[in-house]
């Protein structure tokens, strides 16, 4: 996720709390019920997904990898600039962690 999207995500759970919040005041019938539900699952959703750091895996440009954790992978490239200042990091080799990519890399060492 970017930093865009993750405010994108935030902007659309605001929206999505708003028209909550105007929808509590009516009268409630079933399909005014169905609606709240529906946000706020959604929000619930949008919540969970911008609220919770990610691995991000990336590589040296000389070899070798490492594993930041951070919303975005904006803050991850950061925080890799940060820690490891003094190597040549690859930007575009950062990417979210899979399973499958984490056990390839740490194949790597045995």
């Amino acid at each position: 996720m970017t930093n865009a999207e993750k405010t994108q995500l935030e902007q659309r759970a605001s929206v999505l709390t708003t028209r909550f919040e105007a929808l509590m005041v009516m009268e409630q019938t079933p399909i005014i019920q169905d609606i709240i539900a529906e946000y706020m699952a959604e929000v619930d959703r949008i919540h969970a997904e911008t609220t919770v750091k990610r691995e991000y895996l990336f590589n040296f440009k000389s070899g070798g990898w490492n594993s930041e954790y951070a919303y975005t992978a904006e803050q991850a490239i950061e925080q890799a600039k940060a820690r490891f200042a003094d190597m040549d990091i690859d930007e575009k080799s950062f990417r979210a962690s899979t399973p499958a990519d984490y056990k390839n890399l740490l194949s790597l060492f045995y």
